[in-house]
């Protein structure tokens, strides 16, 4: 009777939070919605290229070294141009600065699956890293600034779970159109023309942030400032309108920590999924990777109720350990399974618990560093990061792509796991009593000012 009861009693919360995060959503803005939109589409071919686009590059002849140099090449030029970008952001608006990058950056992806060119394959990277960044350091602040404070933590769980429902669509596509037409047309066409299906939705994409507007909100840094400010120099630009230095540093020191045991072996995952010990096909491949994006928007539909029941800190911190026996696993599991069908579904789970925990944390990351930034900071604050982490990342991916080239599928995934489990601690020890304190976008103490020593 007892187990009945608390049964139905799990029934009934369950059904109350999905009624609450319904009305929630109804509630949503005339940005939100479109915002939603946006994402839907834009997605969708980050799960096609994550399947296939170094699957293409193998089928075309190259080898997984020159798939890590282009990596590489990407990243130094992310980090090159992250900062730029930022100042870029802050000058022509957030709107106009990622719906630039998406657009651009769409018609780089259509030039790239569809050459054999060696310089330009290398060149592309660099060229999309730019406006790659335009991209990334604009969309979080501008829809942080051009959204309700009352929506925001179930727009970017809403957002995120659509975004992961369109990559799986893209992964599907990209693993089913090839399974089915590689006899009849080769590879290589098989691939170009799974990948053009997302394309042609990333470019459709553009409409609904084309009709995103500017909210009358208190948060925006141009009515703050009255006018955007113009540095005397580059430098002094980038860094006018820091507030909160020591914040900074950290959210920049652990996610370059993060991104370093990611590069070591997520650029490359369906190189070690196709060409390692697992030797997965295309539609296997594809199957696998949506099914990781289909249990991460599942997954991500609960922040809300876990930003509700903790800290978002402890959330984060949380989410993230859980991901690393999945990491262990999969660089493990073939040392002790060898070949075979139940390897391939051993692995294929592995990264789908890994997607399901570690990326989970990116929406609660996402508000809790929007929160503890000033507005005027935000985007330049998101450069750096990505500056820094694209930094150490080119020399990760490339470590990454020589071990897998030498035949090593292990190392890198204990890699992954150090990186991940060191930068955790320390972002949990950092920020937790921030959050406890209440801190918010105030005007940062002294270094080790009470409440904060600790953390250090």
């Amino acid at each position: 009777m007892a187990n009945v009861t608390h049964t139905s009693t799990l029934a009934q919360s369950a059904q109350t939070y999905a009624r609450e995060y319904m009305a929630k959503t109804r509630e949503f803005s005339r940005n939100a919605n479109l915002y939603v939109l946006h994402v839907i589409g834009m997605d969708m071919i980050h799960g096609s290229f994550t399947v296939l686009f170094n699957l293409y590059l193998l089928a075309v002849g190259f080898d997984i070294t020159f798939i890590g140099l282009r990596l590489m090449i990407g990243f130094i030029a992310s980090a090159v141009t992250a900062m730029p970008a930022g100042l870029v952001s802050d000058r022509i608006g957030r709107k106009a600065s990622f719906i630039l990058g998406d657009g651009i950056g769409a018609v780089i992806g259509l030039v790239m699956i569809s050459t054999q060119s060696e310089l330009i394959l290398l060149w592309g990277p660099a060229l999309g890293a730019f406006f790659g960044n335009l991209h990334h350091t604009s969309e979080a602040a501008f829809m942080m600034e051009n959204s309700r404070k009352s929506e925001r933590v179930h727009l970017f769980s809403v957002a995120g779970s659509f975004r992961t429902l369109s990559a799986m669509g893209g992964a599907l596509i990209a693993g089913m159109v090839p399974a089915l037409f590689i006899d009849d047309i080769g590879a290589v066409a098989a691939y170009r023309y799974a990948s053009y299906a997302g394309l042609s939705l990333w470019f459709i994409s553009l409409a609904p942030a084309l009709m995103l507007r500017p909210l009358e909100a208190e948060e925006q840094p141009e009515r703050q400032t009255g006018r955007v400010k113009r540095a005397a120099n580059v430098f002094a630009g980038l860094f006018a309108d820091i507030r909160h230095p020591r914040r900074i540093a950290y959210f920049v020191l652990t996610s370059g920590l993060l991104a370093v045991g990611t590069a070591a072996v997520a650029p490359l995952l369906n190189v070690v999924f196709h060409e390692g010990h697992i030797h997965a096909g295309e539609g296997e491949i594809g199957v696998v990777f949506a099914a990781g994006e289909l249990s991460l928007a599942a997954a991500t539909l609960f922040v809300p109720l876990v930003a509700a029941k903790m800290l978002k800190v402890d959330a984060i911190a949380l989410m993230r350990v859980l991901s690393l026996p999945f990491i262990l696993a999969m660089g493990f599991l073939p040392l002790a399974l060898g070949e075979g069908a139940l390897l391939i579904v051993l692995a294929g789970a592995s990264h789908v618990g890994r997607v399901a925990t570690f990326r989970m944390s990116r929406p609660l990351d996402d508000a809790f560093n929007m929160e503890v930034l000033e507005p005027r900071e935000r985007a330049t604050s998101t450069g750096i990061e990505i500056a820094v982490g694209a930094a150490v990342s080119s020399g990760a991916v490339w470590l990454g792509a020589r071990l897998l080239d030498s035949g090593d599928y292990t190392t890198p995934f204990v890699i992954m796991a150090t990186f991940y489990l060191v930068a955790t601690l320390i972002y949990w020890k950092v920020f937790r009593p921030l959050e406890r304190s209440g801190a918010q976008t105030t005007k940062e103490r002294p270094l080790l000012a009470a409440g904060e020593a600790t953390a250090g």
